[in-house]
């Protein structure tokens, strides 16, 4: 009997002892928190924390951009880049009209002078050939001689202005205008040279070689406008990488053919070339490298 009532005791103690805790953190007060040290603690907070807070507020408002905002100011810094492999589309309009004159002349020449056309053709690479046609035609200017003339000019002036074009030179704009100067200029130049080879020809003793050497120049010059028409159509209707390749392209074969015209006219003048060495510099300043100087120096001054 006291054996049960010891156990009932002791029973009571330990489940009084469990739920203390549970009464303790009810009541109102708790034996283990710090009212003083925590108030300390929180003063300190305030007074370390309020004025940083404040400053850092500040320095936002007064804060003119974000650097993390994807439409900052920052991203217009960057320097501006050009693309140099392509200067744009040729205004394809007119330049169509240009190509379709010089298929309109090609055919002309092909149907109403094509014995003619090939002859000249031929003797572009034949030397008795070109002094044959020279004796057969006797200074008569043929309508085949116009015709291929002008296909030369139009085709060079083209050339010459895609070539501006695509280095951007300033004078030259999108405009007909320029092209159309570009062909007259070739025109000009081409004509002035063969007036002074007249003059020099009236002048000098050796009048058949000279005349000889123009209208071998002026068959070069027919070969040349002949050769440039696909170079033109490639480099005014296709992008890059073509129109640039045809671009080289043309000037290359402009500077061989004119190599190779340098030479036949070397083999025209070489036994008057000893005897009359100023004669010959003479004619290289003045028809040759003139003509270049003069064109770099219109750039120059309109660039």
């Amino acid at each position: 009997m006291f054996h049960n009532q010891f156990i009932r005791i002791i029973f009571g103690l330990l489940l009084s002892a469990c739920c203390y805790p549970l009464n303790a953190q009810e009541g109102e007060v708790n034996p283990f928190e710090l009212p003083e040290r925590i108030e300390a603690i929180e003063d300190s907070l305030a007074a370390v924390v309020a004025p940083i807070d404040t400053a850092w507020l500040a320095e936002v408002d007064t804060l003119e951009f974000n650097p993390f905002a994807p439409d900052s100011p920052k991203e217009n810094i960057a320097p501006d880049t050009k693309d140099t492999e392509d200067t744009g589309a040729i205004p394809n309009i007119w330049m169509g009209g240009i190509v379709i004159i010089l298929g309109v002349l090609m055919a002309i020449l092909n149907s109403a002078h094509g014995s003619e056309l090939q002859r000249t053709m031929r003797s572009f690479s034949n030397k008795n050939l070109l002094n044959f046609n020279y004796r057969s035609q006797r200074g008569r200017i043929t309508t085949m001689y116009l015709l291929a003339y002008t296909m030369y000019a139009i085709s060079a002036g083209a050339f010459l202005y895609l070539l501006g074009w695509y280095f951007q030179v300033p004078m030259l704009t999108s405009s007909i205008y320029s092209a159309l100067i570009c062909m007259a200029f070739v025109a000009v130049v081409m004509l002035a040279k063969h007036l002074l080879l007249q003059v020099i020809g009236w002048i000098m003793p050796f009048d058949k070689e000279i005349s000889l050497y123009s209208y071998m120049l002026a068959v070069f010059n027919q070969v040349i406008g002949i050769v440039l028409l696909p170079f033109i159509i490639v480099a005014a209707f296709t992008p890059d990488p073509f129109k640039k390749i045809a671009l080289f392209g043309g000037i290359g074969i402009i500077l061989l053919i004119y190599l190779y015209r340098s030479v036949r006219g070397i083999m025209i003048g070489e036994k008057f070339m000893a005897m009359h060495k100023f004669h010959f510099f003479l004619y290289l300043c003045t028809v040759e490298i003139a003509p270049l100087l003069i064109l770099v120096k219109v750039l120059g001054f309109w660039g």
